[in-house]
């Protein structure tokens, strides 16, 4: 295959895709799938349901099989536009694939195929201690700010590894925190605060910057981290629990808010001091079309941290189930719930699970 204008500098003018022994290389089988994703292919694999296991299942889960597929597996492979998310090491070898669909005649999938670049992730020193605990770090590398990682170092790491030594981590803590909670409850809270945890730290890093994962930084319960905002969303819902106990629940239903909570009987300094969560929340949408049109997805974790933030300053100076005025505490209220809501919904749309306790 010809490269015209591919990559200046690259040294190549033409691309194998086929060996004359027959064998496919690897751009070639890059360019076979991409074909496959857009439907394009002519073919398709054969599906099996995917065993989770002792464990119950998280949602269906799907495999490739070479015979006995499943006669009721969902269509795959027919994307109207295809995200490939590999790191900024293979961005020549996505133009490529993407020109071989040109080359083929498929000039409009070509320019829906879309590589989702990133800097590579890394592991900080104390990372690299706690999970390679019989690999000597030297004076030298412990003084980095990361450590790559390297299959002939030994230093690899398996996304279900990282869970593993995170839900250790977080069980710990959870358990430290609340002693008597029984243990089936106890796991899956740390569970939702150990993948919390990971999900938020790798959107939190834009794409032009080295993902450096280090243990305690994930599950920090201050600071710009996944449990911080986990535990905002349980502080919120803890208000509204003490609230509904003293005032009824009533008083924490978003629809009865809405129309009791009065804006016009409070003072014009406390409602300005309320504006800031409602506002930040109305951005939300235009802050999601943002990170999908600029494919820059840290924007929604630095939106969802600021906002914990003004949650954070709001709690703090304006009390809800212990305030007598029926105005002030309604209104409160009204902006506890939108914050409860719309927080939790946004997590969702990160793969953020919030847990019942913290």
């Amino acid at each position: 295959m010809d490269l015209p204008g591919v990559e200046e500098g690259a040294g190549e003018d033409q691309k194998i895709i086929v060996r004359s022994n027959g064998t496919v290389t690897y751009v070639g089988k890059d360019i076979a799938y991409q074909m496959w994703k857009f439907g394009l292919l002519g073919r398709d694999f054969l599906y099996t349901r995917v065993d989770w296991g002792p464990e119950p299942p998280v949602y269906p889960l799907w495999g490739t099989t070479s015979k006995d597929g499943a006669t009721d597996a969902p269509a795959f492979g027919r994307g109207e536009t295809v995200y490939n998310v590999i790191d900024t090491r293979q961005s020549y070898l996505q133009r490529v694939v993407a020109l071989g669909l040109r080359s083929l005649g498929h000039a409009a999938e070509a320019g829906r195929s879309i590589h989702f670049a990133y800097e590579m992730v890394a592991l900080t020193p104390a990372a690299v201690a706690a999970m390679f605990p019989d690999h000597a770090l030297s004076e030298e590398d412990a003084k980095k700010p990361y450590l790559e990682m390297s299959g002939r170092k030994g230093l690899g790491v398996r996304a279900d590894d990282l869970v593993d030594a995170l839900l250790v981590r977080a069980e710990a803590e959870v358990r430290r925190r609340n002693p008597d909670e029984d243990e089936e409850r106890a796991r899956e809270t740390a569970r939702r605060i150990a993948v919390g945890a990971l999900r938020y730290y790798m959107l939190r890093f834009s794409r032009n910057r080295v993902v450096a994962f280090d243990l305690d930084d994930a599950l920090a319960f201050e600071g710009e981290t996944g449990p911080y905002l986990q535990y905002s969303v349980v502080r919120a819902r803890n208000i509204l629990a003490k609230l509904g106990e003293r005032r009824g629940q009533q008083e924490t239903d978003a629809v009865w808010l809405s129309s009791h909570a009065d804006l016009n009987a409070l003072s014009a300094e406390e409602v300005a001091g309320l504006w800031d969560i409602p506002l930040l929340l109305a951005r939300t949408d235009a802050v999601l079309r943002q990170a999908v049109d600029s494919l820059e997805l840290a924007t929604v974790a630095k939106h969802a941290y600021v906002l914990a933030q003004a949650f954070n300053s709001f709690y703090h100076r304006s009390p809800v189930a212990k305030e007598d005025d029926v105005d002030a505490r309604r209104v409160r209220a009204a902006v506890t719930r939108l914050y409860l809501d719309g927080m939790t919904h946004l997590l969702s749309l990160m793969g953020i699970e919030v847990p019942d306790r913290m």
